[in-house]
């Protein structure tokens, strides 16, 4: 049985995001991200906490700043969510590239290898707020 592209809970303050399988080009990440933002949209999130840690990412970075413009042109109130993102070290490079291009557009999201961090930096923005 194969696992979805993305994986939800709804936590007390947040919704968790769990990635699956393989992004092996840009399609897959779009469908990805479409299948988000759908659960944003029907669940009224506005915090998530993303794991990628089990994510194999399969393209090159420019993909990162692909993704992020199709951000800008489809999914635009990603802008209003804040995101605190869990990768493997060995995709560090393209997690940091795809936060870097995040922010130049005006979307919230930070990076980590420990999704505990990750938890509670995204808890702290929370009570901030």
């Amino acid at each position: 049985m194969d696992l979805p592209l993305v994986s939800f809970e709804l936590r007390e303050k947040y919704l968790l995001v769990v990635g699956h399988g393989k992004r092996d080009d840009f399609s897959s990440m779009a469908e990805a991200s479409s299948v988000v933002y759908d659960k944003i949209i029907e669940t009224g999130s506005r915090y998530l906490l993303v794991d990628y840690r089990k994510l194999e990412i399969n393209v090159g970075i420019v993909e990162a700043f692909n993704i992020v413009k199709r951000y800008e042109t489809k999914l635009p109130q990603l802008k209003d969510i804040v995101i605190a993102a869990a990768f493997e070290t060995q995709n560090l490079t393209f997690a940091n590239y795809w936060k870097e291009i995040s922010e130049k557009r005006g979307f919230y999201i930070q990076i980590f290898v420990d999704l505990d961090v990750a938890e509670s930096w995204l808890l702290k923005e929370i009570s901030g707020r």
